[in-house]
């Protein structure tokens, strides 16, 4: 390669010199003139990658430079185009299929040679797989079917040399409306495999990402999706009503353009609909009978039986990542998208595919065992609420005879380093989860005992007596230091009641201001953050005396400890109006600073409760309900309070007028002259009945 472009620099180093260099400074009008003057015009080599011009004009995505350098090759050698390549192998084609913007020179260039489609560079890609890769529909679409009306199997080169095809690599890339897309076109893509033996379902399956993408925008809401979009320095009006409208379209699944992070949430279902209806690795199922049990001990044995699980997500290295991805390919889909959590395919197979529901993994486990190990609470519930296969499920039991309530007690290595939570919220989750399988699998399971001779109960306390030890450890922590502000708190609030706003009368001792408002108001507040600093005292203290049993952590531990915490906040609370009020006493005679000083003096409020801790969601999560309550009466109230006086008032105005209307009908209609309407009688509904005589 170096000969090469020595011989061609030899040839006319100052011309192939400028030209590269005003092809570096973009300077394309000096690209066209000084391709007349070199040797090989357009086709001139100018990189050390032995970069055509025309693979640089690529590469910059200059339509209109491209197809004018094209109308400077001669007819006669159009053929060269399949010819000419760069050290990966890539042709101009290759370069042009990366973007839509080049579709016109990808038109030009199959005028040329419609054989460039069929080229494939060093691993066996063509042009129609790169634009597979880049998911690039319209540049697909181009390439496959403009230049020749080919049928499904005469489509060239659909696989490269590893055996990876266009459905793989648009399902790898995220590109799930091209999959779609593919996958409808040439259906016999959807059961071939690549190298690692794995189907393009397989793939999707062990990316969770698009699947938890349009949950996880919903959940963090407009505003935090505002402050965190992409205009950063100080926006104008346009730029800010344009993060406007993307932080909307983010929170409320829209799409914008092509861009991947908008991908459509309609596609995607749609993609995995087909890719089930018609995937064959679904059928893949291991019986528990053709596999040896392991024999070490339990524990061991479950970080090697099930290697192919507890490896998954794992892979650092590329030997790792190479094994990883050859454990995966002996796993079903449905298995593979129940490590990774993707509900919606999981959901798809309990749609169109429930018999697959039945097939266990080489350790014997069925979907319940591998939800409950990886700790897919979700899943679980999905599958159990399918009446037609969840007494089994619930029943069966894996290689060890673990059954599903046995494995609340197994979990994955790397499980606690994902979720960051304090052993106490970790011990009350399992906790949980071992409630919520026992309730579900009750008089299912038929052997209580696994070949280790244990319960299900003992496992449990087995498994989890260092996480108890853990959660002991961080409560009495906790409490000790909620305890010790607490006492802070209750001592400035017993001092605060001998020091009052203005002093005592030196004469009577009573306090000076006590005929203002807010000195009742203050007086209010330091005897109630008082009383709860007080109060929250005793109840740490209970959970400091307390024996920490198991059963505790559930509800009683945490119940004390929210109380203890509400009563710590709403002391701070009543500590901060205290000291607004007595702002307002001594600023009393400055009345334009006394409402920003009360708000500054509140502000610390919210701040401790966000800042405090951790356990604030464990406080707002019981009084979530309570909250919701309190704001749908609060709403209803609102509305009542604005619609209710204009209701009034127009029924008054009604009365009054229909009174009106009563009192001076009659004297109208004797000065007008007018006999007034005979009153009808209730008693006679048909007016041409004949008139009742009496008895």
């Amino acid at each position: 390669m170096a000969d090469n472009n020595d011989q061609i620099e030899q040839k006319s180093p100052n011309d192939i010199a400028d030209l590269r260099k005003a092809m570096m400074d973009k300077n394309y009008e000096e690209v066209r003139l000084l391709c007349g003057t070199v040797p090989e015009g357009p086709l001139q080599r100018i990189s050390i990658y032995d970069d055509t011009v025309l693979h640089m004009a690529a590469h910059s995505k200059q339509n209109d430079l491209l197809l004018d350098l094209l109308k400077m090759i001669p007819a006669d050698r159009n053929h060269e185009l399949s010819d000419i390549r760069n050290t990966d192998g890539n042709t101009i084609l290759h370069e042009v299929a990366t973007s839509n913007a080049m579709a016109n020179a990808a038109r030009e260039l199959l005028r040329r040679d419609p054989d460039l489609t069929m080229v494939a560079n060093n691993l066996g890609e063509t042009p129609i797989f790169c634009a597979a890769r880049y998911g690039l529909i319209q540049m697909y679409q181009i390439l496959a079917f403009e230049p020749k009306k080919l049928s499904v199997e005469e489509i060239p080169h659909l696989q490269r040399n590893d055996g990876t095809t266009i459905l793989h690599i648009s399902i790898a890339a995220e590109c799930y409306g091209l999959a779609l897309y593919i996958g409808k076109k040439y259906p016999y893509l959807i059961g071939q495999r690549d190298r690692f033996s794995m189907t393009a379902l397989q793939y999707l399956a062990c990316n969770p990402t698009p699947f938890r993408r349009w949950q996880i925008q919903v959940r963090r809401g407009f505003i935090e999706l505002l402050s965190n979009s992409k205009f950063q320095k100080k926006p104008g009006v346009k730029e800010f009503f344009v993060a406007i409208c993307m932080a909307y379209s983010m929170s409320h699944d829209i799409t914008f353009g092509d861009d991947k992070r908008f991908e459509s949430k309609y596609e995607l279902q749609e993609l995995v609909k087909l890719l089930v209806e018609k995937d064959t690795s679904l059928n893949m199922s291991i019986t528990s009978q053709a596999m040896s049990l392991c024999e070490s001990k339990k524990e061991p044995k479950m970080e090697k039986c099930s290697f192919g699980l507890s490896r998954e997500m794992e892979g650092q290295n590329s030997q790792e990542s190479s094994t990883s991805k050859d454990k995966k390919s002996n796993e079903s889909p449905l298995f593979l998208a129940t490590m990774s959590n993707s509900e919606e395919i999981v959901k798809a197979v309990l749609n169109y595919r429930p018999e697959a529901l039945q097939h266990t993994n080489k350790e014997g486990m069925n979907i319940l065992h591998v939800a409950i190990l990886y700790r897919h609470i979700d899943i679980f519930d999905m599958v159990v609420q399918h009446e037609v296969f969840a007494k089994r499920l619930l029943s069966a039991t894996d290689n060890e005879k673990n059954s599903v309530l046995h494995m609340v007690s197994q979990k994955r290595k790397s499980q606690a380093s994902e979720k960051m939570q304090s052993p106490a919220l970790q011990l009350r989750n399992e906790l949980f989860l071992f409630e919520k399988v026992k309730s579900a699998s009750k008089n299912l399971i038929t052997n209580p005992l696994n070949n280790d001779n244990k319960t299900a109960e003992e496992l449990f306390a087995t498994a989890n007596e260092q996480l108890h030890q853990d959660a002991k450890e961080w409560l009495m922590r906790t409490s000790e230091n909620c305890t010790i502000l607490s006492v802070f708190i209750a001592t400035v609030a017993f001092a605060a009641a001998y020091t009052v706003p203005g002093g005592p009368n030196q004469d009577t001792g009573i306090p000076i201001l006590q005929s203002k408002p807010f000195f009742l108001v203050f007086i209010l507040a330091d005897v109630i953050s008082l009383t709860l600093a007080l109060t929250s005292v005793g109840i740490f203290l209970s959970i400091l005396t307390s024996s920490f049993p198991l059963e505790d952590f559930k509800i009683y531990l945490f119940k004390k400890l929210i109380q203890g915490i509400i009563c710590l906040v709403l002391s701070v609370s009543m500590m901060a109006v205290a000291f607004g009020a007595t702002i307002i006493l001594i600023m009393s005679h400055n009345r334009k600073n006394v409402v920003w000083s009360s708000v500054i003096a509140f502000l610390p409020v919210p701040i401790f409760f966000l800042s405090y801790s951790p356990l604030r969601s464990a406080v707002l999560g019981p009084c979530r309900e309570w909250f919701e309550f309190l704001i749908l009466y609060l709403i209803l109230v609102v509305v009542l309070a604005v619609l209710l006086p204009p209701f009034l008032l127009f029924v008054v105005i009604y009365l009054v007028f229909r009174g009106l209307v009563f009192i001076i009908r009659n004297p109208l209609f004797w000065i007008w002259g007018i006999n007034p309407p005979p009153k009808s009688d209730p008693e006679s509904s048909d007016p041409t009945a004949p008139p009742r005589t009496p008895v």
